[in-house]
């Protein structure tokens, strides 16, 4: 077997001890895998060392949050890069819809056993995105997850901070077209998913997966603050389709004008405003996964 050569990139801002992140190394190692090192909290960065490193190592390694596995997306996916993910963030929610564990040592071991499986993407306005983008509420509950609510609330940070976000927003227009065809909504939040997990463990379907060449939208209209949370925890179970006051469609091209300019933020950063183009890129990136894992055609032949 070929000796796998790796870029190893943490970002000890997210949060795990540094005793578990060198025990996931030295895992690495022992498994034959050739490091290379580097530490970065800034996304930019991290493209850069990825692109930099492109043609020493078959492999990228990185140590951080979904923000860190979203924003380098784009640069593994063009350099044929395949991602090795340690979840070290405060939703981990790429890891949790690849079925790879909260421990990093096990999810260290999970990249030493080298099993690859291709993963869809999504891009807007020429951003990639791995889980989900959102307009509206959802984008106010991320500016209201400060570090210390992160450190206190855990994942359920989001939870709390929807309740101060509820408090300030206000409706907009919508103008969608899925696939081609138009539609037009009267709304306080979107959501436009790849994944199937996105804000701590929230999913649109139980039908979702980060490989199943779909992305699905849905959105919310104005409505009490008690309707919001029983829908809350309908999506949590992802059985959100049919819900009153919800609207859901899944397609590959999605344009969003929206009556006045919002942000659009994505994997927990702030990327572009709309109008927004959202596309999907199928099978554009290889991540290692447990042996498990199974997509829901897979699970499908399984059973028959």
């Amino acid at each position: 077997m070929t000796k796998r050569t790796a870029l190893f990139i943490s970002n000890k801002k997210s949060g795990k001890a540094d005793n578990e992140l060198n025990g996931a190394v030295e895992i690495l190692k022992d498994s034959g895998i050739n490091l290379i090192e580097q530490e970065s909290e800034d996304p930019s960065h991290v493209n850069d060392l990825i692109r930099q490193y492109r043609d020493k190592v078959d492999t990228v390694i990185l140590a951080g949050g979904d923000g860190t596995m979203s924003s380098a997306a784009g640069a593994l996916s063009e350099c044929g890069l395949a991602l090795g993910i340690l979840p070290m963030g405060t939703a981990n929610d790429l890891a949790r819809t690849l079925k790879i564990p909260e421990s990093i040592e096990d999810a260290a071991a999970i990249i030493a056993n080298g099993r690859l499986h291709a993963i869809d993407l999504g891009k807007v306005n020429d951003h990639w995105f791995i889980n989900a983008a959102h307009i509206g509420l959802g984008v106010k509950v991320n500016r209201t997850l400060t570090s210390d609510l992160k450190s206190r609330w855990g994942r359920f940070s989001y939870a709390r901070s929807l309740i101060d976000a509820f408090k300030s927003m206000r409706p907009y227009r919508a103008d969608i077209v899925c696939d081609g065809e138009g539609f037009s909504v009267r709304s306080i939040h979107i959501t436009v998913a790849n994944g199937r997990f996105y804000g701590g463990g929230m999913a649109l379907s139980n039908e979702a997966s980060v490989d199943d060449h779909k992305l699905r939208i849905f959105s919310l209209e104005p409505q009490s603050f008690w309707s919001l949370l029983s829908h809350g925890v309908v999506i949590l179970g992802g059985e959100l389709k049919g819900r009153e006051g919800v609207w859901l469609r899944s397609g590959e091209a999605i344009r969003i004008h929206t009556s006045r300019t919002l942000s659009i933020c994505a994997d927990g950063e702030f990327i572009t405003r709309t109008p927004a183009y959202f596309e999907l890129h199928p099978n554009s990136l290889q991540v290692y996964v447990p042996d498990d894992y199974s997509t829901q055609e897979e699970a499908g032949n399984a059973e028959n």
